[in-house]
């Protein structure tokens, strides 16, 4: 047998799709994956991984007592892009390469949908059409407005592309700003607050970190345009929930369009569930079927890769 690929998440392996497999095992390698249709349990998970040389990673968690058990590991690769499931430090001191794929035109498409949609009052017309009614709202155009990206990474600089067509000012803040790259978009590099006060929308593409937790609370959300709309694509602890529905309930903010949450699976405890100006996806931006093919291959790649002595496609060092 070749070198063992783990598949821990019971719904990933039915992603990961016929070339990147083949990718995989006509470069030797074994392919083990979680077929019990559930989610595995801690001593489950160790035993699938405890062989691997590398893992194609889901949201489940690998902290260093998962890791522990691995004898032979040298990949990670996570279907995704966002790594706060991992303890990195302890993947770095195991000399693990860590590697996660390229879903950015498909979670930039969807903050540009969601922007839209909750401009637009989509979700409200649609529901009342269904009802059997034939109400009203009043719309803003996208045409004319400034827009705030808050992360200028990778997602963040596809969506002002996507934006390029609307006829917008664009404003992007980021701690680590490429400047080049916001130039050669020609989008103004601001500071956080300078975004907040100019922005009629602000899009959210920061990863979960603890600089990052609530960002988006009462103090931020005061001082944001008065009927500003905001887009969180990125992972719900950015965002203050009870905050950010005080300000729909009050008007102060016009709209939200939100595909991640503070707890996931959402549950209608959650208050945004009685706002009539949100509008809210399941986590799904980034599932695409072209995404789902794109970050299979890339998975398979990356590995392949690591095994011949270099780094996954999209490295995190």
């Amino acid at each position: 047998m070749g070198l063992k690929v783990a598949l821990m998440t019971r719904h990933h392996a039915a992603l990961i799709c016929e070339e990147a497999r083949n990718l995989l095992m006509d470069a030797g390698f074994e392919i083990i994956s979680n077929d019990t249709g559930r989610i595995l349990n801690r001593e489950e998970q160790k035993e699938l991984i405890e062989d691997a040389y590398a893992i194609i990673a889901g949201t489940e968690k690998y902290d260093a007592d998962i890791l522990s058990v691995c004898r032979n590991l040298k990949v990670v690769t996570r279907f995704g892009v966002g790594t706060d499931n991992f303890d990195l430090d302890a993947m770095k001191k195991m000399g693990v390469q860590v590697g996660v794929i390229a879903n950015h035109n498909a979670v930039a498409e969807f903050a540009l949908t969601l922007i839209l949609a909750s401009m637009k009052n989509l979700t409200r017309y649609d529901a009342i059409v269904r009802e059997g009614k034939w109400g009203r709202f009043p719309m803003r155009e996208l045409s004319q407005k400034t827009v705030g990206i808050v992360g200028f990474g990778r997602i963040g600089r596809r969506l002002a592309e996507l934006l390029a067509g609307f006829d917008v000012e664009i404003l992007a803040y980021d701690p680590y700003m490429n400047a080049a790259a916001a130039a050669e978009r020609k989008v103004a590099s601001v500071s956080l607050d300078e975004l907040l006060v100019r922005s009629d929308v602000i899009s959210l593409h920061l990863p979960s970190t603890a600089e990052t937790h609530h960002m988006i609370n009462a103090k931020t959300i005061d001082k944001m345009k008065d009927g500003a709309y905001l887009i969180n694509t990125s992972r719900g602890s950015l965002v203050d929930e009870n905050a950010l529905c005080e300000a729909l309930v009050a008007g102060k903010l016009s709209g939200a369009g939100l595909d991640v949450y503070e707890k996931e699976p959402v549950t209608k405890e959650n208050p945004l569930f009685s706002q009539e100006n949100d509008v809210l996806a399941p986590h799904v931006s980034a599932l695409s079927y072209e995404t789902n093919y794109n970050g299979g291959i890339i998975c398979a790649k990356s590995i392949i890769q690591v095994r011949d002595g270099g780094k996954p496609l999209y490295p995190l060092w």
